[in-house]
């Protein structure tokens, strides 16, 4: 499995506080264990959002969009649950 990180995921990854990006980081290796091994923590709780992209939680403030494509996933969109609904609708 490929995974990428685009542009706008790291611009917002390197606008975090250290002990965020290190959660950060920890949720991205939680997602390949899920997306490799079909193992994934109960506090991760990824969802469906639609056809080929997911939702995966880090904590209570902060979320993750990737999308997969057979073997390739891109991780697009790191943001508050608002940030979140705001990429989406900017997406259709």
């Amino acid at each position: 499995m490929k995974y990428i990180l685009l542009k706008s995921f790291l611009k917002k990854y390197d606008s975090c506080p250290r002990a965020e990006q290190e959660s950060i980081l920890d949720t991205i290796e939680q997602i390949k264990d899920y997306l490799e091994k079909n193992n994934a923590p109960f506090g991760l709780r990824i969802k469906k959002l639609s056809t080929r992209i997911y939702e995966a939680r880090i904590n209570i403030h902060l979320r993750i969009i990737y999308f997969r494509e057979k073997d390739i996933v891109k991780f697009i969109c790191l943001g508050s649950h608002d940030d979140i609904k705001r990429f989406l609708k900017n997406m259709s």
